[in-house]
Formats: structure tokens, sequence, C-alpha cells
């Protein structure tokens, strides 16, 4: 879809892109090949000059370049284009924000791997495993996981396009967490593991930092069934933003069920964790008077 996209040229806007594409301009190789006559819309040679820096830009498989052009909003068209060099990523931490929060688990998949970096195991091994990608996809991670990275790490993230799939999928009126669109569009967790909330993580470190190893192999099956859904939540948004564009798009492969996830976890910390929230909710009942003693 990149190679489709002229709304990061300067002077280009959506009316623009679309005039291009009604004139069979449908990618760069189009216009460079057959520059279109278009007076008064921008200048021919500054946008060939512009597209064949596009061209090295993506040889160089740079999706940082291609983040900082786009309008916001457009940024999924990036999706397909970094075959390979795509790094699905989730974090976990101790609480909502940094500096007075720190991060526990970060959870890498890409694509066929899932790779935990813990702290106090191997954390800080985390920025030399980024090197390794062009493009980043999260959900909300613009607001969260990016900032608590930076605020720990520096600038780790500063050579990546980013895809955060919360505000395309805003855009196709998927709202709410990760956990409650992966349930609208029928995406199933394992029947264990389903329920689980942000604060099980929470917990669950806190139980690791006691001495149970059982906690930390379940964070880190949490945090892999978030990553998991990452690339099926990324074809659902490219697929049906792709159809809305008055252009042919081949669609991508569409998978309806999470990668199989061969990671071990403590069943019965889950069922206690499930247990203690239902309990809470019950005493919060009775606080507020909703049920009757």
């Amino acid at each position: 879809m990149l190679h489709h996209t002229f709304l990061h040229l300067p002077g280009v806007g959506q009316a623009t892109e679309r005039w291009l594409w009604e004139q069979g301009i449908a990618t760069w190789e189009d216009f460079l090949a057959a520059p279109p006559s278009a007076p008064g819309r921008f200048n021919v040679a500054d946008l060939a000059g512009a597209l064949r820096q596009c061209q090295e830009r993506s040889a160089a498989q740079d999706a940082a370049y291609f983040h900082r052009l786009l309008p916001g909003g457009e940024r999924w068209r990036l999706f397909p284009d970094f075959p390979g060099r795509v790094a699905y990523l989730d974090i976990e931490t101790t609480g909502v924000a940094p500096p007075h929060s720190h991060i526990t688990l970060v959870g890498v998949y890409d694509g066929r791997e899932y790779r935990p970096f813990v702290r106090g195991w191997n954390l800080e091994q985390l920025p030399n495993e980024l090197r390794h990608y062009s493009l980043l996809v999260t959900y909300n991670g613009l607001r969260f996981d990016g900032p608590f990275i930076e605020a720990e790490m520096g600038p780790v993230l500063a050579h990546l396009g980013h895809l955060d799939l919360m505000y395309p999928l805003r855009r196709l009126d998927y709202r709410g967490g990760l956990k409650g669109i992966e349930r609208q569009l029928g995406l199933d967790r394992h029947p264990d593991l389903d329920g689980l909330e942000g604060y099980d993580a929470v917990l669950l470190w806190q139980e690791y930092q006691k001495g149970n190893e059982g906690a930390l192999d379940t964070l880190i099956r949490y945090n892999a069934e978030d990553v998991a859904a990452l690339p099926i939540l990324a074809a659902v948004v490219y697929n049906r933003l792709a159809e809305m564009l008055p252009l042919v798009v081949p669609a991508l492969p569409q998978e309806s069920q999470r990668p199989s996830l061969d990671l071990p976890y403590d069943v019965e910390m889950v069922h206690r964790l499930k247990r203690r929230r239902q309990e809470q909710s019950w005493r919060s009942l009775y606080v507020w008077g909703a049920v009757p003693e």
C-alpha cells in the first residue's frame, strides 16, 4: 500500500491523491514513468524528486521516514511493506505512568517467535532486539508502551515506524481495551486465561517478587496472549481500511485465531486471581447497597 500512497508528499492531500488514482497513476512507479500534467495542483519535478527519495527509503526499510511524513490516521498503510521487520510489542508494568511505575516485562513477537524481556533477567537486551526491526505495532503504544520504554531506556524506538492499532480501530468503530476488541472480533483466548486483566499482571509480578516462579510463567503467558493478537488485528485494520479506498489493493491473509502458544502457566494461580476479583466485585456491590444481605 505504501507505493500507492501520495499523501505524504508536500502539497498532496486526500483530494489530490484520489485525483492521481483517477488518472491511472496508482503507484510511485506510474508517476515516475509518466508524470501527469497538473497545472496548479503541484510541481511535477518536486514530486518526482520526492518519490525517488521515497523509493530509496523504502528499499532501505526505513519505516520511520514514512511514519514522520504520513498523517497519523494513515499510518496503517505502512503495515505490509516491511516483511520480516515488524515487531509486535506489549509491555507490563507496576502502574500506569513513569516515573512512579516501571516496566516488569516487554513481550516482542516477530510473527514467528515470541520473546519475553524481563526486569532483572534480560530486559537490558531489549534495545539490541529492537534494532532488528523497522516497524513497531502496538495497541495504545503511543500513549503507554512507548513513553514507558523511552523513560527507562532512552530513544530506543526512534528508528522505528509505529503503527498504534488503537486509532485505526476507532475509525472502524472498535473502542475500548484490547481484550474487549478481541471479543468483538470473535478472537478467543485460551479458556483458562480469558478474563485476566491488566491489574492481574501487577499482582503476578508481586507474587514473582516473593519467589513464586509460577507467577512469572503466568505473567509471560498473559503478555504473549496480548502480543499474539496484534498481527491479526493489524490485518483486520489494513484490509478494512484498504477496502474503503477507490483503488484495488490485494487483501492480506487474515487469521481467525491467534497462533498456538506453547508457554506454561500456573492454572491454580489464574483461578485464584479470578476468584479474588469476583469476591472484590461482590464486596463492592454490598458496600453500595446493590446486593441485599
